[in-house]
């Protein structure tokens, strides 16, 4: 899990990234959205909606998410806020393609 100071918090917090968006993906997996932020680490938050499964299914997703963030972090160019939208095919993949997928996302934008 990741550190209580890496994550966005509160819904104002979120809504204010999915807003003010610099940086948005999409791919077969996931959504991304996300903004700089003038902290000195980067912070993120897996929005996953009810309609992909029970909570233990959409705990999981949370948390494969969260580490992959925590494994990809040091790799980051510049501190951002990022709100990630798992879609309904991520539930079936494997720790390795939901990095790759993230991590294809991220290097489309230039972030990593």
């Amino acid at each position: 899990m990741l550190p209580k100071r890496e994550r966005l918090a509160n819904e104002r917090e979120i809504k204010e990234v999915v807003r003010e968006k610099q940086y948005e993906s999409k791919s077969p997996l996931l959504s991304l959205a996300a903004r700089d932020n003038s902290l000195s680490f980067s912070r993120l938050t897996v929005v996953v909606p009810k309609s992909l499964g029970s909570a233990p299914r959409r705990n999981r997703m949370r948390r494969v998410f969260f580490e992959i963030f925590g494994k990809l972090t040091p790799d980051f160019r510049k501190n951002i806020d990022m709100v990630i939208y798992p879609r309904t095919p991520a539930l079936t993949k494997g720790f390795a393609e939901l990095i790759f997928e993230l991590k294809a996302c991220l290097n489309d934008l230039k972030i990593c």
